[in-house]
């Protein structure tokens, strides 16, 4: 498998693990949104709280570059860490979240 193809694999078995935590409220859906053509990948989490709309992003990953980008983590959970649980070299993970000039304090890969 090549490395694109094992990053892309490695970013749907992250979101699939993470969209198991099933919402307490039976009508708030989790989404998974996989576009492995232009490599958008996200989990979100859809539906309604009594009258309230829920939609919103939990994870969202794009790969640019031959790099991860994690552009959005609504999470309290280290993502990265777990990408590099699953073998992803640490400088190809990039905090997209972060304004660029704080990315190379991060310990992550910086673009």
């Amino acid at each position: 498998m090549d490395k694109l193809e094992r990053y892309r694999s490695c970013i749907q078995t992250l979101l699939e693990k993470h969209s198991q935590s099933k919402s307490q409220n039976k009508d708030v859906e989790n989404e998974l949104f996989f576009d492995s053509i232009r490599d958008h990948y996200q989990l979100m989490r859809v539906g309604w709280k009594g009258l309230e709309r829920v939609y919103y992003t939990v994870l969202h990953f794009d790969i640019k570059d031959g790099k991860i980008w994690l552009q959005h983590n609504a999470t309290d959970i280290d993502v990265g860490e777990e990408l590099l649980e699953m073998g992803i070299a640490k400088e190809d993970i990039v905090l997209g979240l972060h304004p660029p000039y704080k990315r190379p304090y991060t310990g992550y890969g910086v673009a």
